[in-house]
């Protein structure tokens, strides 16, 4: 649709007064609702329904102007702007805050003071209020939560902030729609009631070809479109695809719909004619049907002016959030007219309705209706209130269409309930009136029918794909709200109890049908062939567990609901009981017991027990109330016994314990699985404690005799136990190995479940212990393993409701903690004098852990020199209720047990003992023993252990235990102590109950103390004994060594015995003893031995000396574009073809880096290494191909012997002194002559060039001969600069050897290619500059290091430095020798002509002026090129090289003074007070000064105001250092000369130091004084350059000023809450007023982008790509270093056509120095210096790809990530 005559007409004849008066004529006639339909029927489709290019600003101008102004005017019935000023300053200050929070926005929940996590603050009540000062946890929102702050249900304390406060001090009871005058009050009422029945109309409106009748244009059009609704099922690949053949548009367009249906819910993607439309639409739905999902995408052919309509309702729905915002007045009219039924609605309200049908909108119209619900109805108590009535009131028929929907749950109408259910009052209100607990439950239950079998019992099967029953699953959160809201035994009423019990029966019906789950039965004969599902269970189990524990803790509050609940799982469970349970009689010490019969190892049995537990989570406050098992309340017929209780988790127990016989292996994993995660900390709770809780109930109310018996005969112990079993021949008649060994294991488990039952006492209801105390113990067993940090800690620790622990309140009792570093991680050690509460057989142990701690234990004991024993603790007394357990350790099957096993041990031989059963008995005797102390401290004679063990004089307990002292079969120490404690505590409890018994004691100790002096001196003797017999040996072998010597005499004085130890060649790592070096010029002092180098092949281990004739060997080393120095960030080279970079500009926008491992080769080894990789790569077929960690297309590899990342090789050449022949003849030629001969030079050169006729010929010009210099000099000039460049006339005999020269040309364009990013061309002329251009750029990366860490110029580089940089510098030296003269001769020509020639003189070529070139890379150019300047024959010799001589030093004199040039030039001075100096009478300071003042008035710069001297003259050796370290390194690595003492430490007068060693003038004033003279006319040449003046009358932001400032990653805020506040209001650049999912930081210029997302990504070179990854190319020349805000987490990504990252752990750390990546456990995070420094060192020194590939190598997982798309 076009905007048509008539309707361009109408527009333009728009206007707003009188369209306003018609309004309020309508409105004053009773007829506004129709006027306002007519207005909208006429200019809605003017302004949302024209079709052509989509401008938002100019439709939202016109929808203001035509639409949304004119309506506003009429409301408020004068101008909006003044009259909602007016209407908000009646309003008093609000109290509830109600921030609606974005995506991504942080939120702050207080650990202290919440009532649940849900409630959260906005980070402006955070900052204002109190929480900030208390334990807090901060996470992000998803969106459309709002803040709590004000809203004192949500708060234990401080539910206000200080914004806030003002409300609560000015509060009114006034109603606040009193405060609007009247005929405003009428007309917004009348107004709002219009809009919200229209936008509901509209948004629900599904007659997609036609329009209500009064809303319906005279003339409809045949113009459609094709609209694409969003859904969670298929993929963005998917609706891309589909699309880019649906309506034949490119890749792009694709992207940009799909991203649109994905933010808003639905895309117009085509528009036409209906046919056109309805053919794409059947294309897209056919197509996606094939794709194998479950649906097809969602289309619908809707006329262009039923879409206009939808847009302008959902506009509205926008417009009402705003205009609520103005005034409370407002906001409650608001509510009071959306809350009203209607009977147009059926009685419904428009609330009502919209939230009904919510299903049927849109993405955005769904998110702008629930705000509108929160900024709404939900601000106001009383509607809120109704709002929840109608919400639980229609919660089963909103639950079942999200459970039919396709959208995520954060945009359903269902996802409200966290505003509701949380809230306390209204949580209860709705359990007391409207029965929320059986609401919810009975939605849920109505789900899980189809999950049922034949007999009720859950089962999931695994191939089922349904989404619905997951979905279904949220409901139980919504449970879990509304139980936190636990109430006081005084808030209890009938109707809650009433309504609670039936949601208890709810979920009792509900664990009724996973109770005895996915039972599973033993497999003896084959292995089990298809592995059963058994996630399913658990995931429903782990969603229950909070559920359960709050209704026990409802339970507890009162005792009528304590005992009707109680009731209730009993029924349920005796419905359970299998019909015909059979029993059978059995008789252990004369004690005969009727057991179940009932064998786990041959029948089913199920880890799934829900009802049971749930009842031992009740039976534990039965003592609370005075009850009992047996107490008359809780009698009812038919009772189950308590036997009958213990029957289900007792086989649960033997289940496990027989799969750790192994008895079980035949079952696959999913049975190891379910224990696995049966004994894990996320299910333990529920599962396996509730199981030894129902233990421990049995245990004190069945006879303790009994009880052991049933354990037993369950445990298939029953002929173990008998004292024949051990006989050959008698007892059980099964004595295969296996079996017994079964038997053996069994015993074990079962004599630690008597332990478990025992000991675990630090339950509440259970032992005579708090909270806390039971969770000191967790703590204290965890950090027996180990120190542990804190997010260890609270992994290996139980959560309750709120996901809370418990650590920080109890930690700091029991363990210290201590960090190391700033960025380390801290750890918690135990408190020595908790040791003592080790138990090695704490039930929450693994198998594994259980070990780990007996060992360190033992280690730790060890140490200090205390005994090995590892005895019981203490345990807290039980509670009346569990008291009689203790009854176990006296009971007569127990002493019969104990004695059973130590008689065992006694014996010589025994089939069925184990060192593990002896160790458990004695540790039940040691519960004995100190519950024997217990009860004679507290007085009570029941319990008597130590008397009944001493029955039976020689055969009694006591009396075996005392035979057992020295015994063989106890050989361990451990075992030995524990024994000798044992009897130790013994004889204590003895002598406490029996004063003739202390002398007793008194010889048992002596006794075990000789035993152990014994055994002490036995092991001495020992070990003399094992070092005699080693002596002896030794001897031997030296007598035979001799021999051997003395017979192969002749052998030995033919071979040397010394070793030698590979030194470098030029080794700076330690100083030599030399006063004053120079390593330039004549003065230049001797150069270091050269020694001869050798190093071993680390592929063919053979050793070679490096020689110019030689093999080659080269080292593994990485080149890579770097723009780690660049001051202009996102310079880039358009066209890299042409890109010419002999002058490197001085921002260094980009260079390239060279490293290396530092591992060496021969080439043709390394050669057959790389194809060899090559080739088993290409070999492999190309879908079975995987993602490497390097690129070996791009000649990437791992270093054979380290694995770092290399992708080129460098030549190892021999010390350079040893290559050229030192001239014997003083030169003297000053610094003016040489600089004559070589301007003579090149504008000889240059008149050559001109001459040429053609441009090849140009290109190949070579440059005057020296012969025709020197003709143009005076005789003695002529002869010095013979003298110069003596070594052409050398007869070139010495040449590299072929396989050097190849590795040469080899690293020069592999350097070439990736430094340049182009493709190799070994024709191309730029060639040999790289290796030139990658020294230099190295140079100054590693200088800008060694500064940034504060350390010398000289002794701090790592042996791998050293190593690129000696083969960076020769390889740049010798380069020449495998290019054409020619080439390097031109590049010389070129590069002096940049320096030494006026800036009038016409060159055949462009160059850079003084202010764009950088001087350290043009002077190493320079001396590298310029030795090959004059050579005559075309074919340069080795000894073509810079000497360091008097070449280097002028050619050092030109450049420094160049520099200083720069410097003056680009330097800007603050002004400051003008200072009274006596300039005349320091002759030094007033000639720096005219100095300064010349050079700038050369340049027309003004001098009028003037720095100060000293200031002047700090600044310019400050500027000038940098390019002097370099020098110094550069040099030092050509000449050999070692450096003086003072650059091997920080600190004295470095710019002095290093001037004498590069044979300089050693301050600022006599540098400039001695060359700006010589230099004057080519020092005018420069500033007065027409380039220079445009430089210095630009902005001085661009200007590059001296010294370059220091290198730093952006500066990040210290509170990460403050980053992720700021990055929340950043909006995706590419969408409209959309946030970004995924906003992520460059770490290197601050950028923000919007990273993985198809909304930003951009298509480069034909591949698509995301935001990072082209900014990785624009900033970071191919390195990115990111920071993924929301997941506070670093990124690093290396590459350019084949992307690599990996992620790094964040510069942000807790208090306990400990990173959360994904912001999982929500402490609050603050910035580590050392963290950030530490990621800072390693982008400055360049190793982030080396890092990436490591990880990569480590995390196979990575390689499949789409990096790319980031």
């Amino acid at each position: 649709m076009s905007l048509t005559v008539s309707g361009a007409k109408s527009i333009a004849e728009f206007n707003p007064s009188q369209v306003i008066q018609s309004f309020q004529e309508a409105y004053e006639e009773g007829c506004i609702t129709d006027k306002l339909r007519q207005h909208f029927c006429q200019f809605v489709p003017l302004v949302y329904g024209l079709l052509g290019e989509y401008d938002p600003n100019r439709e939202e101008r016109k929808a203001k102007k035509l639409l949304f102004n004119p309506v506003e005017a009429f409301l408020c019935g004068g101008p909006p702007d003044a009259v909602f000023k007016e209407l908000k300053e009646k309003d008093h200050p609000p109290i509830l805050c109600g921030r609606v929070f974005r995506s991504g926005e942080p939120t702050y929940s207080c650990r202290d003071c919440a009532v649940d996590p849900t409630c959260v603050l906005c980070i402006d009540c955070f900052n204002n209020g109190a929480h900030r000062k208390h334990k807090y946890r901060m996470s992000t929102s998803s969106g459309g939560g709002y803040c709590d702050c004000g809203d004192k249900e949500a708060w234990k304390t401080d539910p206000l902030c200080e914004i806030h406060r003002k409300g609560e001090e000015k509060g009114s009871n006034q109603n606040p729609i009193d405060n609007l005058p009247a005929d405003l009050r009428q007309r917004a009422e009348a107004v709002l009631s219009f809009v919200i029945k229209y936008a509901v109309q509209m948004l629900l409106w599904t007659q997609y070809d036609d329009l209500p009748p009064d809303l319906r244009p005279p003339e409809m059009g045949n113009t459609y479109c094709t609209m694409l609704f969003n859904d969670e099922i298929h993929t963005y690949e998917q609706v891309i695809n589909t699309l880019t053949r649906a309506i034949e548009c490119t890749k792009k367009e694709a992207v940009d719909f799909a991203t649109t249906v994905d933010r808003e819910g639905r895309s117009s993607v085509k528009n036409g004619s209906f046919t056109d439309c309805e053919e794409v639409r059947r294309y897209v739905e056919r197509n996606t049907t094939r794709q194998g999902q479950s649906k097809a995408l969602k289309c619908h052919v809707m006329h262009l002016s039923v879409v206009a309509h939808q847009i302008f309702a959902q506009r509205m729905l926008t417009w009402l959030l705003r205009l609520i915002g103005q005034s409370d007045g407002l906001r409650q009219l608001f509510c009071k007219v959306s809350m009203e039924p209607s009977e147009e609605l059926d009685g419904q309200c428009l609330l009502e309705k919209i939230m009904l049908a919510d299903t049927q909108l849109w993405k955005a119209a769904r998110v702008q209706s629930h705000q509108l619900f929160m900024a709404g109805v939900l601000m106001d108590q009383e509607y809120k209130k109704k709002f929840a009535v109608l919400f639980t009131q229609h919660y089963r028929q909103l639950v079942q269409d999200f459970i039919a929907d396709d959208h995520y749950r954060s945009v359903s109408a269902t996802a409200i309930s966290v505003q509701i259910f949380t809230v306390p009052t209204l949580a209860r209100m709705l359990i007391t009136e409207h029965d929320l607990l059986s609401v919810i439950l009975k939605t849920f239950l109505e789900e899980c029918e189809s999950k049922k079998d034949r007999d009720g019992k859950f089962t999931f099967d695994r191939s089922e794909r349904s989404q619905q029953f997951k979905r279904a699953q949220y409901v139980l959160y919504d449970l879990k709200y509304g139980l936190n809201c636990k109430p006081s035994p005084e808030e209890w009423n009938d109707d809650l109890r009433r309504n609670f019990l039936n949601g208890f029966q709810c979920m009792l019906n509900l664990l009724s049908a996973m109770q005895g789950m996915d039972a599973v039965q033993r497999q003896t004969g084959q292995h089990l062939e298809f592995e059963p599902e058994w996630e399913g269970a658990f995931n429903l189990q782990i969603k229950l567990e909070d559920n359960i524990q709050l209704m026990q803790e409802w339970c507890a509050t009162d005792k009528s609901v304590l005992i009707e609940a109680y009731r209730k799982v009993m029924e349920t469970l005796e419905k359970q009981k299998q019909p015909r349970r059979k029993t059978e009689k059995v008789s252990v010490c004369g004690h005969k017991v009727e057991c179940t019969k009932y064998d786990v190892s041959s029948q089913k049995v199920s880890i799934h027990l829900p009802l049971s537990r749930m009842l031992a989570g009740l039976h534990v406050y039965l003592e609370k109330y005075r009850l009992t098992f047996s107490s008359p309340e809780l009698l009812f017929e038919p009772k189950l016994s308590m036997v009958d209780l213990i029957e289900l988790p007792l086989r649960a127990q033997v289940l496990v314990a027989q799969t750790q016989a192994s008895m079980w292996r035949r079952n696959g994993f999913s049975l190891l699985n379910q224990i696995y995660f049966y004994l894990n900390v996320r299910c333990r709770t529920q599962m396996y404690d509730k199981d030894i809780i129902m233990l421990q109930a049995g245990a004190s109310s069945i006879d303790s005799n009994h009880f052991i018996v049933h354990v037993m005969n369950k445990f298939g112990l029953l002929q173990w136990v008998k004292d024949e079993y051990d006989t050959p021949g008698g007892g059980n008649t099964g004595t295969q190995d296996d079996t017994v060994r079964y038997t053996i294991t069994l015993a074990e488990e079962f004599l630690n479940l008597l332990i478990i039952i025992l000991s675990e006492r630090y339950c509440q209801g259970i032992g005579e212990v708090s909270k806390d105390e039971g969770i000191q113990r967790e703590l204290i067993h965890q950090l027996c393993l180990k120190p542990m940090a804190h997010s260890e800690l609270e992994k290996a620790m139980p959560e309750d409701a709120n996901h809370e622990t418990g650590i920080e309140e109890n930690v700091h009792k029991v363990a210290d903690f201590s960090k190391k570093s700033d960025s380390g991680k801290g750890l918690y050690e135990l408190k020595p004098e908790f040791y003592k509460d080790y138990s090695p057989f704490f039930y929450h142990y693994t198998k594994a852990e259980q070990s780990k701690s007996e060992e360190e234990q033992r280690k730790r004991k060890k140490q200090a020199g205390e005994d090995q024993a590892l005895p019981p603790p203490v345990p807290p007394p039980f509670t009346a209720a569990f008291q009689p357990c203790v009854n176990l350790l006296q009971c007569d099957v127990m002493l019969h047990i104990m004695k059973t096993v130590l008689h065992r041990t006694a014996a010589t031989w025994s089939r069925s003992w184990s060192e593990a059963q002896l160790e458990r008995v004695l540790h039940l005797i040691g519960l004995a023993l100190h519950e024997d102390r217990r009860a004679h401290d507290r007085g009570e004679e029941s319990f008597n252990f130590v008397e009944k063990a001493m029955k039976g004089n020689e055969n009694s307990l006591h009396s075996t235990l005392e035979s057992l002292v020295g015994h063989q079969n106890i050989s361990h120490d451990t075992q030995k102590d524990l024994l000798s404690w044992t009897l130790k505590t013994f004889a204590e409890v003895r002598a406490l109950k029996d004063e003739s018994a202390s002398s007793e004691a008194v010889d048992i100790a002596t006794k075990t103390t000789a035993v152990i002096d014994e055994r002490e001196q036995q092991e001495k003797k020992r070990k003399e004994i094992a070092a005699k017999r080693r002596a002896r040996i030794m001897a031997q072998m030296s007598a035979m060594q001799k021999n051997f010597i003395q017979e192969n005499a002749e052998l030995f004085e033919s071979t040397s015995t010394e070793l030698k130890a590979a030194v470098s060649d030029m080794d700076i790592s330690e100083p030599v003893a030399v006063e004053s070096p120079v390593c330039l010029g004549p003065s230049r002092s001797s150069s270091m031995a050269a020694a001869a180098i050798t190093h071993t092949c680390i592929l063919c281990q053979e050793e070679q000396e490096v020689g110019q004739g030689e093999r080659a060997l080269v080292l593994a080393v990485f080149v890579q574009r770097s723009s780690v120095l660049s001051k202009n960030r996102g310079k880039r080279v358009e066209d890299t073809d042409e890109y010419d970079p002999l002058f490197m500009p001085p921002d260094l926008f980009c260079g390239a880096y060279t490293s290396t491992c530092g591992h060496v080769m021969h080439s043709d080894c390394w050669q057959s290494f790389f194809d060899s990789v090559l080739a088993k790569e290409r070999r492999r077929i190309l879908r079975f191909r995987h993602r490497l960690s390097y690129h070996i297309e791009r000649g990437e590899f791992l270093c054979p012997l380290c694995e770092t990342i290399s992708n080129t090789v460098i030549p190892i050449i021999p010390p350079l002194q040893t290559l050229v022949r030192e001239g014997t003849t003083a030169i003297h030629l000053s610094l003016g002559d040489w600089i004559d001969g070589l301007q003579k030079t090149v504008r000889a050169s240059i008149k050559a060039i001109k001459e040429k006729e053609s441009e090849e010929e140009r290109l190949l010009y070579t440059p005057c001969p020296l012969s025709s210099i020197t003709k143009m000099m005076t005789e003695s000039v002529a002869r010095n600069f013979n003298l110069l460049f003596e070594y052409i006339t050398d007869d070139g005999s010495n040449y590299f050897s072929e396989s050097i020269s190849q590795m040469l040309k080899k690293f020069s364009r592999d350097t070439y290619a990736i430094g340049l990013g182009v493709l190799p061309d070994d024709s191309n002329d730029r060639i040999p500059q790289m290796p030139w251009s990658t020294l230099a750029f190295t140079i100054q990366a590693i200088d800008n290091c060694l500064r940034e860490d504060s350390k010398p110029l000289f002794g701090s580089l790592s042996s791998r430095q050293l190593d690129c940089l000696n083969a960076l510098v020769k390889v740049a030296c010798v380069s020449g020798q495998v290019t054409q003269p020619e080439v390097v001769k031109q590049n010389c020509v070129r590069l002096l002509s940049g320096l030494i020639l006026q800036s009038t003189e016409k060159k055949p070529w462009s160059h850079p002026c003084l202010l764009e070139i950088d001087m350290f890379h043009y002077m190493v150019k320079a001396c590298v090129s310029m030795p090959i300047l004059y050579s005559e024959n075309n074919t340069p010799t080795v000894c073509s090289l810079s000497t360091a001589g008097l070449n280097d030093l002028h050619l050092l004199e030109l450049v420094l003074t160049a520099h200083m040039v720069q410097i003056i030039l680009s330097a800007d001075f603050q002004i400051v007070e003008p200072m009274e100096l006596e300039l005349e009478g320091d002759t030094e300071e007033a000639s720096l000064l005219r100095m300064y003042n010349d050079v700038r008035a050369k340049a027309g710069l003004d001098t009028e105001l003037s720095p100060f001297p000293w200031h002047l003259n700090s600044h310019i050796k400050e500027a000038c250092l940098p390019f002097l370290r370099c020098a110094a390194i550069f040099f030092h690595l050509v000449s050999a000369v070692s450096p003086p003492s003072a650059l091997y430490e920080v600190g004295g007068d470095e710019f002095e130091c290093i001037c004498k060693y590069l044979c300089l003038p050693t301050s600022v004033n006599a540098i400039l004084g001695q060359y700006l003279p010589v230099l004057d006319s080519l020092i005018t040449s420069w500033c007065t350059d027409q380039c220079v003046q445009d430089h210095l009358s630009e902005s001085p932001s661009t200007l590059v000023t001296y010294p370059r400032v220091d290198y730093q990653l952006v500066k990040l805020p210290v509170d990460f809450s403050d980053l992720i506040n700021k990055v929340s209001t950043f909006n995706c650049p590419n969408s409209d007023s959309d946030e970004s999912r995924a906003p992520t930081m460059c770490l290197v210029c601050g950028q923000l982008l919007c990273s993985q997302s198809y909304c930003c990504q951009v298509t480069r070179d034909g591949q698509t790509i995301g935001a990072a990854t082209e900014h990785t190319e624009t900033c970071g020349a191919g390195v990115g270093i990111f920071l993924r805000v929301r997941d506070c987490q670093v990124l690093l990504m290396a590459g350019k056509s084949s992307l690599r990252g990996c992620f790094y752990p964040p510069p942000y750390l807790d208090e306990y120095g400990e990173t959360d990546q994904g912001l999982r456990r929500g402490n609050p995070l603050q910035l580590s210096h050392e963290s950030y420094e530490k990621i800072q060192r390693m982008w400055l020194n360049h190793t982030i790809p080396e890092e990436i590939a490591h990880t990569l190598e480590t995390n196979s997982n990575l390689l499949s990530f789409q990096w790319e798309n980031l």
